[in-house]
C-alpha cells in the first residue's frame, strides 16, 4: 500500500521549477500611524510565512523608527528583534546602514540579532565598509560559529575573501570546517 502511495505521490504533475522571481518596483503604502504599527505587528508576528523583503520595503522609511525602537528594546523577543533588524533593512536601507555595522560587533547582542545585523551590512553597505563593520566580527567574535557566519557574509562581498582565506589560516583546525561555505563562495 505504501508504494503504491509513493508511486502515485511520484507521479503527480509538477509545474517548471524557475529561480526566485525578479524583484519588481514597489510602490510605498500610504498607511496612518495605527495601520503601519499593526502592520509591522504582524510582519513580526509571523511564523509560518515570514514578511517578503517587499513587504518590509513597501513601508518604506516611515517604518524606520517603530523598528529601530524594537531592536533597541532589550526586553523585546531576540527572534522579533532579528525580523526588525530585516525589516529595516528592506524598509529603509540608509537608516539601517548606520546601525548593522555596531549590532554586528556587539558581543552582548543575542545571536541571532547579531547575524540578522550581519546580512543586513552585506546588502545595505558598500563592499569596503562591510568588510570594515564585520572584520572585528570575523577576527575577535567568541563563538566559531559567527566568526564563519560573517566569513560567509563577506565572502559574496567584492574583496571579502582575503579577508575569509586570512582568518581560516588563523583559525584552529577544529573551528575550519565552519568556514566550508564562505571559502566555497571564495572559489577553494
Amino acid at each position: 500500500m505504501i508504494v503504491v502511495f509513493m508511486a502515485a505521490l511520484l507521479a503527480i504533475p509538477r509545474g517548471p521549477r524557475s529561480g526566485p522571481a525578479p524583484e519588481e518596483p514597489v510602490q510605498q503604502q500610504q498607511l496612518s500611524d495605527a495601520e503601519l504599527r499593526e502592520r509591522i505587528d504582524t510582519y513580526l508576528s509571523a511564523l509560518d510565512r515570514p514578511a517578503r523583503a517587499a513587504d518590509w520595503k513597501a513601508l518604506g522609511p516611515p517604518a524606520a523608527p517603530i523598528l529601530e525602537a524594537i531592536i533597541a528594546d532589550e526586553g523585546q523577543l531576540p527572534s522579533r528583534r532579528a525580523k526588525a533588524v530585516d525589516g529595516l533593512v528592506a524598509a529603509a536601507p540608509d537608516r539601517a546602514s548606520g546601525l548593522v555595522g555596531t549590532i554586528a560587533k556587539d558581543e552582548r547582542q543575542p545571536v541571532v540579532v547579531r547575524v540578522a545585523a550581519m546580512h543586513g551590512a552585506g546588502r545595505v553597505l558598500p563592499p569596503s565598509r562591510a568588510i570594515s563593520e564585520l572584520r572585528p566580527v570575523l577576527r575577535n567574535a567568541k563563538s566559531a560559529g559567527l566568526r564563519a557566519e560573517a566569513a560567509d557574509v563577506l565572502a559574496r562581498r567584492q574583496g571579502g575573501c582575503a579577508e575569509v582565506r586570512g582568518q581560516v589560516a588563523r583559525e584552529k583546525s577544529e573551528h575550519r570546517a565552519a568556514f566550508t561555505r564562505a571559502m566555497k563562495r571564495c572559489g577553494e
